[in-house]
This record gives C-alpha cells, structure tokens and sequence, in this order.
C-alpha cells in the first residue's frame, strides 16, 4: 500500500522535489500547495503525507492550536468511497486544523477499512503530537502497534503514558508485556505468529539485522548480492515461504534483474497467495517494466542498425509488445472497475489505459465518470481534452481545457500543463492571438517550460 517516491508519476515527483526545497527554506505555505495534490492523487504516499501534515502544523502555530474536535467532518453514512473521504478531508479540515481530534480518528477509521496499518499509526501519531495528554489514544495507539507486530513502539507509547500519567497500572503492564513481545520476536520464538509475519521466520537476531540492510536506501551492490545468495539458499530449503519469495523478489527488482523479480513476484501471487491485491499491483508495476525494457531494447537496436535484414520483424515485435501490453492493462483496469463500479479513480484509470492504447471513444465516457471525483476531476478534464484533441474534435477540446484552467487557481505543474494544451489546440483552430495568451501566462510564471519561451517571443519579431 505504501507508495515510494520513485512510484509517483513523473510530474508528482517534480513537484516532490520542489516542495523539499521549499522545506528546506521553511516556505511551508509553498510546501502545502506543492504536498497536497500529491498525496490527494497518491493516499499511500506517505512521506508525503508526513511531510504535509508538519507544514500544516508549522503554518497553524503547532499543537496549540491542534485541540478542535469538530470541523468539516464527514457523516457516517458517506457515498463516497474512503480514499475520497481521505483526499476530502486534506482539503477541508487538516490544512486548516493538522491536530483535530475528531477528523484523526476518522482517518484512522478509514485508513484501517482499506487494511493500510501504517497511514492509521499515522493518524493516531498526529493525535498524540498535537494532543500530548490524551492518554485515551496513546492506548489506542500503543494496542494498534502490538496487532501490527511493532512491540518496540508500544513499548515506547506505553511509557510516554506513564510519564503523563505514573498511577496508570494498564500502561505499566502494557509496557512490561511490550518487551517480552519485543524479546521474543528478536529470537524468532514466536511460534504462535501464523499471519506470515516475517519476524516468525527468523532463526537467529542476525536475520533481524539483515531485514534492517534491505530496508535501508544505502545498501550496497556487494550486500544485496549476498544478501540474495543468502535468500537463495533458504528458498531452496523451503520453496512454500511467501516471506522468502517476496525477498527474493525485491533483491532481484533492487538490483536491476527485473525478469526474475517478476518471475518470482508471479510465483508469491499465482501459487502462495492468490488474491493478495498489493502483491497483484507489484506484478502488473513489474510486467510493464519487463514490456518497456524490452521495446527500449528493441528500439536501440533498430536506432543503430535500420538498415538490418531483420528490422521489420524489430519493429513489428515492438508494435506487438506495445499492443500485448495496452491489452493487459486494459483487462486489468476493466477488472478493477467491475469489481468496485462506483470508484471513480479506477474510472480515470480505465480511461487513461484506453487512452495510451488510442482507444480515445471507449475512454471519454469512463473520463466523464471520473469528473465527478473532486480528487481525479482536473486529471479527467485534462485526458478528455486531449481524447477530444486527438479526435479532431478540436471546439470540444477547448472547452474542456479552458474549463480546467478557469478551475485551477495555482500556477502550478497541472496548470502549465493544461494551458499548453490549451495553446496547442487554439493554434490548429487558428486562433493563435488566443493560443498566444495561453502560453504568456505560462511565461510569465516559468520562462524553462518546454518551448513557451521560443514560441511567444518569435511572436515579437
């Protein structure tokens, strides 16, 4: 469920790296316009998230002002699917109010619907920074840490209530009861752990530490190649361990060997899992990796040699590869929509798939579906635009582009974007005193973007 920063889609991570800057130079107010579209569009994004919820903090005044309970909160009986309550109540209560009582515990609620522990901890961690006394859900959140396997953090959040409050026998014992957790998950005793938790399948302390080097960004080639060799041997002992599987899995994904990443992600999911929906994600992220790789692949070779005896069956394996490949994705998002019809993301996702593989009829209507998702509603706009555009139905492309700029008040990424768009589509209706307007406004705000500069000031000579 956790989405890193290198899953974002390109644009999101420009937009990541802007809003560190501005982190770096304590303009929280530019960190929470650049942080809030992305964790709106990416609920597992959760450095984000993090990163978003400190700027609210910073520009509110800290946890003085973090003791609301009400505010913009949703009622229980919601239409809207959880990932839009969520998106929701970013835009209406937490940019305003990061430490509200109330609109945390619902995150919490909804982030433990859609099985996502972590965003939950998160929403219960907010609670104790901008709520230090309330001891009610450091509990909560102490007994959520001991089901989600981490005693070392409830170990901790037990003795911050002591601290809050030293005659609270149930903390005192929760923490005893936290390390003895703690010390038998550290030499792997814990027999009794059947959920497939890794930690139940450590003989020694030593593999604690090995798990600790995976996880770390800074591991390097040498050690993951040990660390595979390692897992190598312990998959060959037992081929049933979903736990060692994956491993392997991600050793292969971390050093480039995407081929057998997949093979083995396929194996966790088809064989030891079926119907794990994360590991279902990671397969379908890894194949259109393996497909790219390989029409990249294809591609050079027909760069650097066109005049090769096999170029035309090169080039007609990487139109099959392209047209196996949209047919994949297609299937995949079709089923996702069938499976959950009224989700709007996974509209915009089946019309994006449509989309890429130039089916710009079957993707409008699944794109006006997903306008009326607040989250997906510019996104939509923007594709059904260029669906529009590629139709040659150039009046209906301009009015949906100059409906998304009118609704986006920052001139950021999106907005450029859209604008550009619009520009291009103004100039093939022949109005290029519009189509200019459109990508002075871009100028004016950004003189690098693509090739605005050029265009508007050839305009002048």
């Amino acid at each position: 469920m956790i989405v890193q920063e290198a899953e974002l889609d390109p644009k999101y991570q420009s937009l990541w790296k802007k809003a560190l800057i501005s982190a770096e130079r304590k303009n929280w107010e530019y960190v929470i316009d650049q942080v809030l579209p992305i964790v709106k569009d990416n609920i597992g994004f959760l450095d984000g998230r993090k990163l978003l919820r400190s700027a609210e903090g910073e520009v509110s005044g800290g946890a003085k002002k973090g003791f609301s309970l009400g505010g913009g909160l949703f009622k229980g009986g919601s239409k809207k699917d959880p990932a839009e309550q969520i998106a929701d109540l970013e835009e209406t209560t937490f940019r305003k109010d990061p430490f509200n009582l109330n609109a945390n515990e619902q995150l919490y609620d909804l982030a433990m619907k859609i099985h996502f522990p972590e965003l939950a901890a998160f929403a219960l961690e907010t609670i104790r920074r901008g709520h230090p006394e309330n001891t009610k859900n450091m509990h909560k959140l102490a007994l959520h840490y001991m089901a989600t396997s981490e005693p070392e953090k409830a170990s901790e959040i037990y003795r911050a209530i002591v601290k809050v409050d030293p005659r609270d026998m149930d903390a005192a014992k929760g923490e005893k009861d936290a390390a003895a957790r703690t010390s038998i998950l550290r030499q792997g005793w814990d027999a009794a752990d059947k959920g497939g938790n890794f930690k139940s399948a450590m003989k020694d302390s030593g593999e604690a530490a090995k798990l600790e080097m995976l996880n770390r960004q800074g591991m390097t080639q040498e050690q993951m190649e040990q660390f595979l060799a390692e897992t190598i041997e312990q998959y060959n002992a037992d081929q049933t361990n979903i736990v060692i599987v994956k491993r392997m899995a991600d050793l292969y994904e971390r050093l480039g060997q995407i081929d057998n990443a997949l093979m083995f992600y396929d194996y966790a999911l088809n064989t030891l899992n079926p119907g794990d929906v994360a590991l279902q994600r990671k397969v379908e992220i890894m194949r259109d990796k393996v497909q790219e790789q390989q029409i990249a692949d294809y591609e050079r070779e027909i760069e650097s040699n066109p005049d090769a005896p096999d170029i035309e069956e090169k080039r007609a394996q990487v139109a099959e590869i392209r047209r196996q490949r949209s047919s994949v994705v297609i299937n995949e998002a079709k089923g996702r929509v069938d499976r959950n019809p009224t989700d709007k993301t996974l509209r915009y996702e089946l019309g994006q798939a449509y989309f890429n593989a130039g089916m710009y009829t079957e993707a409008i209507p699944e794109l006006q579906q997903a306008k009326s998702n607040p989250n997906m509603r510019i996104k939509a706009i923007l594709l059904l635009g260029r669906c529009f555009e590629r139709k040659n139905m150039n009046d209906l492309a301009k009015t949906s582009l100059m409906e998304a700029a009118k609704e986006l008040v920052v001139m950021d990424a999106v907005k450029k974007e859209v604008l550009y768009e619009l520009a291009n589509v103004l100039e093939k209706m022949g109005d290029r005193s519009a189509s200019l307007d459109a990508l002075k406004e871009i100028y004016n705000a950004d003189y690098g973007y693509k090739d605005v500069a050029k265009r508007v000031e050839s305009s002048y000579s």
